[in-house]
């Protein structure tokens, strides 16, 4: 039993020596604050300050940066799969084709930091500091973002393909040639976001605020909008073919050209809305409310038709048209 002791007590020794960073490492970080291509996969960087550390195209898999102040640290380019950084600040660090796969980031600090052509797939950002953030171009496949604050964030060109991002902060946030395919956006706080063109195909919008929402032309089939927020949203030449919309609100949106062929739109609001050229083949419009819509060479059935008007003349939205 005794010798079984020591074995494990060496065993155990060991591996905290070889999680330690090495002396090559540590010089180059207290003397030069560069570290540009180092290797330190699954280190410990102790008490060391990295802040200001340019860790360029740097190997630190797995490495151990919990609660580390990382400010203004570099990350370009840098293989950071399986790291944890829980609590970690990064506020305004270059995190830039830096590649976060798996990486644990719970309550970290990014505000302001540049994430461009980033992979952070099925990284856990929950209850991350985000505000501010450039996602544009980066890969955030199955990321998960719950309770995390993402005002003022861009995610421009950004894949986020699965993305758990329930209950979110999202106002006025731009997702402008996002792939939002699947995404997971149940009960987020969206007002004022920008989605025009962009792939939501099968995704969660259960009870998701979208009050003035850009939407023109985003593809929505299969989507589960049941009690969405689109009051006054611009869901022009938007698709929700198939959709669920049931129970939405829709108040004075904007669905001029929108296709609903095959919608669940029972129970939904849509009054004083411009329904003007929709398509509604095979939707379901039980107890739907649309007094007052505007309903212009749509497709909708006769009974729904009389519930609104025809007034072309309410479409004039530019001097020009004049």
């Amino acid at each position: 039993m005794r010798l079984q002791v020591i074995f494990m007590s060496l065993i155990m020794s060991s591996a905290g020596i070889a999680a330690e960073v090495d002396s090559g490492v540590r010089s180059r970080i207290l003397e030069n604050r560069q570290c540009k291509a180092c290797r330190a996969p699954g280190a410990s960087f102790g008490d060391l300050d990295l802040s200001f550390v340019s860790f360029e195209a740097a190997d630190l898999r797995g490495a151990n940066l919990r609660g580390k102040d990382l400010t203004r640290v570099v990350f370009k380019g840098a293989d950071l799969r399986g790291a944890d950084l829980s609590g970690a600040n990064l506020s305004e660090s270059d995190l830039t084709e830096a590649n976060f796969s798996g990486a644990i980031l719970v309550g970290a600090n990014l505000k302001d930091a540049q994430l461009a052509d980033a992979i952070f797939v099925k990284a856990n950002l929950t209850r991350a500091n985000l505000s501010g953030t450039q996602f544009n171009g980066t890969k955030l496949n199955e990321a998960m973002f719950t309770g995390a604050k993402l005002d003022g964030a861009s995610f421009f060109g950004a894949d986020m393909s699965k993305v758990h991002l329930e209950g979110a902060a999202l106002n006025e946030v731009d997702f402008t040639g996002c792939i939002l395919r699947g995404a997971h956006l149940d009960g987020a706080l969206m007002k004022g976001v920008t989605l025009s063109g962009v792939d939501l195909q099968g995704a969660s919008l259960a009870g998701a605020q979208l009050q003035k929402a850009n939407l023109k032309n985003s593809n929505l089939s299969h989507a589960n909008l049941q009690g969405a927020q689109l009051s006054m949203a611009q869901l022009s030449g938007a698709k929700f073919d198939a959709a669920d919309l049931s129970y939405a609100i829709g108040v004075k949106a904007d669905a001029m050209g929108a296709s609903f062929i095959g919608a669940n739109l029972s129970d939904s609001n849509f009054k004083a809305a411009n329904l003007t050229e929709t398509h509604f083949k095979g939707a379901n419009l039980e107890r739907s409310l649309l007094s007052s819509s505007v309903m212009c060479k749509t497709d909708i059935p006769e009974p729904f038709r009389r519930m609104g008007r025809c007034d072309e003349a309410t479409f004039v939205t530019d001097v020009d048209d004049l």
